[in-house]
């Protein structure tokens, strides 16, 4: 069991979802968007509900082992949340020709600065 302090307050979780939310927390820590995520909290009385967090890029959590052993049956009692998909961009790499071609920028580059230090860029040759 994980005792999280969010946003002032102390919820009390298992440790697969306190785990989970420090995972979704701290690879979203760039992003730009709150979302909202359900989670299932031991109540004082011995009963659990459903809370919703709300993270974001700000989000702090502060997690701590509580002192008791695992409770048992805890995975059943308190299920994974579920993460919206995140906005990941494609990453497509580089082909044969766009290295070629990157290739003959930088040579046409490293021409026109080697004619700007000689001093025949061709500005005043026209």
């Amino acid at each position: 069991m994980k005792l999280i302090t969010y946003a002032g307050g102390t919820i009390l979780t298992g440790d697969d979802v306190a785990e989970a939310l420090l995972d979704y927390v701290t690879a979203h820590s760039q992003g730009e968007e709150s979302i909202a995520v359900d989670i299932q909290v031991l109540e004082p009385d011995g009963s659990t509900r459903t809370h919703t967090l709300v993270l974001g890029p700000a989000t702090e959590l502060d997690v701590a082992d509580v002192a008791e052993d695992t409770l048992a049956g805890e995975i059943a009692l308190f299920p994974l949340p579920i993460f919206p998909p995140s906005h990941i961009l494609a990453v497509k790499e580089p082909s044969a020709e766009t290295e070629a071609e990157a290739e003959a920028h930088a040579a046409d580059f490293n021409r026109a600065v080697e004619e700007i230090d000689q001093g025949t860029d061709g500005l005043f040759d026209r």
